[in-house]
């Protein structure tokens, strides 16, 4: 009996995560309320004119934007190339200075 009480809420855990995923696919049997009520034949037999204008109007994509600023293209890689010397100068200064003078050799 005490392997069942241990599959238990593995299986409770496998049959949620199933449910979840089966969930989004229940829901495409429902008819798409955003497609046109005629067919595109039956607009082709009607004319143009019968055709009303679109709700909303998409304006046209804007232009890529043009180059980077200077400022990302040299400035700050030189300021992080600047920064990893200072680092470095910071560490090798300081083991030389603080950590020579922890030990004399005696004579």
């Amino acid at each position: 009996m005490a392997p069942l009480r241990r599959l238990l809420p593995l299986a409770a855990v496998v049959a949620a995560v199933a449910l979840t995923a089966a969930l989004p696919a229940l829901g495409t049997d429902a008819p798409d309320d955003t497609a046109p009520a005629t067919a595109p034949a039956e607009t082709e037999e009607m004319g143009i004119e019968s055709i009303s204008p679109p709700a909303v109007t998409v304006p046209p994509a804007p232009p890529p934007p043009g180059p980077d600023d200077w400022t990302y293209r040299y400035l700050i890689p030189t300021l992080l190339a600047l920064a990893v010397v200072v680092v470095v100068v910071t560490t090798v200064q300081y083991f030389t200075q603080v950590v020579r003078k922890r030990y004399k050799v005696v004579e």
